[in-house]
């Protein structure tokens, strides 16, 4: 081969190489990450807690589908990334919901507890005598 044809083999090489590298890849794993998510977020209750959000993550997982039918990976990436967001958000607005849930039905415990007490003690003598 003579140095021209290997400089053009090269050039050739790199060109093909560098059209490859900006083109976006399909969001796979980002596809497979929101839809994970989404499900984690419905497990811990997001439609109770945060439905808005979840149905947020859903609609832009519909929308990645068309992105990619439509060739507009990168935008279908970027679509898939807020599916992400979206879906940690419900989750962790869920998680907020159930803590919340939880400290309410521990103050009702507690003061159910505490009316309890006062009883007793209206009906005893300080040293624990009836009265």
């Amino acid at each position: 081969m003579t140095s021209h044809g290997g400089i053009i083999l090269a050039a050739c090489s790199i060109l093909a190489l560098a059209g490859c590298a900006g083109e976006a890849e399909r969001p796979t794993a980002e596809v497979a990450r929101a839809n994970t998510l989404i499900e984690q977020a419905e497990k811990a209750g997001a439609q109770k807690y945060a439905g808005a959000e979840l149905q947020s993550a859903r609609d832009k997982l519909q929308q990645v589908e068309v992105a990619v039918k439509n060739g507009k990976d990168e935008q279908a990436l970027h679509l898939a990334q807020q599916a992400s967001a979206d879906a940690e958000l419900a989750q962790a607005r869920a998680a907020s919901g159930d803590a919340q849930h939880a400290a309410e039905e521990v103050e009702k415990g507690t003061a159910s507890l505490q009316q309890e007490a006062d009883r007793g003690s209206a009906t005893t003598n300080p040293d624990g005598t009836p009265r």
